[in-house]
């Protein structure tokens, strides 16, 4: 078996040690490619800014290369979502030295462990299948947009596309079943 096939059976927790301790890049590369796609998407929902999520999510990983040895984690998945929204308050702090963090920002903070992580893996599928629907094609992405999350009618939604009701049906099932093997095989992956 190969080194990055050894690291892929790691648990994270097992990574962010070979990481505090040894330094080890490969441990390092597999949590990132586990957790940056979470982590932006989480920045997404709090700065909002595509290019500031992006520099939230490179300085959370490299704060972790960094301090890795500084760091008693028990369970990986639930620190690194709380560390992640830590740092995109202190972002929005930055930007807004008077911003008034709300009381929800704050209870966020207070959940347990099992809340956390419940909240972590809705917000995952939520990053996964935005990016899913981004893969399908034009009118099973414009359908689906339109019906789902316009909550247009068939007819409404095949008048604006000059389509037929049967083309609207057809590129919505088509879609849903597009969309529904997509998120799978990523949440399958992901899961590894």
């Amino acid at each position: 078996m190969s080194k990055s096939g050894l690291y892929r059976n790691l648990s994270d927790e097992e990574l962010l040690l070979h990481v505090a301790q040894k330094q080890d890049q490969e441990a390092f590369n597999m949590l990132y490619r586990r957790y940056a796609h979470l982590a932006l998407g989480v920045c997404m929902k709090y700065l909002g800014n595509p290019v500031l999520a992006q520099d939230v999510t490179q300085t959370v990983f490299t704060r972790i290369w960094t301090d890795a040895a500084n760091y008693q984690v028990r369970k990986f998945r639930p620190w690194f979502y709380t560390v992640v929204k830590n740092y995109c308050l202190m972002e929005l702090r930055k930007n807004d030295e008077h911003a008034d963090i709300s009381e929800n920002t704050l209870a966020a903070f207070m959940e347990s462990d099992d809340q956390v992580h419940r909240k972590m893996k809705e917000e995952e599928l939520f990053v996964i299948m935005q990016d899913c629907l981004r893969r399908l094609n034009d009118y099973q992405q414009v359908c689906m947009k339109y019906f789902y999350l316009q909550q247009k009618t068939y007819a409404q939604t095949a008048e604006l596309l000059d389509l037929t009701e049967k083309e609207v049906k057809s590129h919505l099932q088509n879609g849903r079943r597009n969309l529904k093997i997509c998120v799978k095989q990523k949440w399958d992956n992901d899961a590894i």
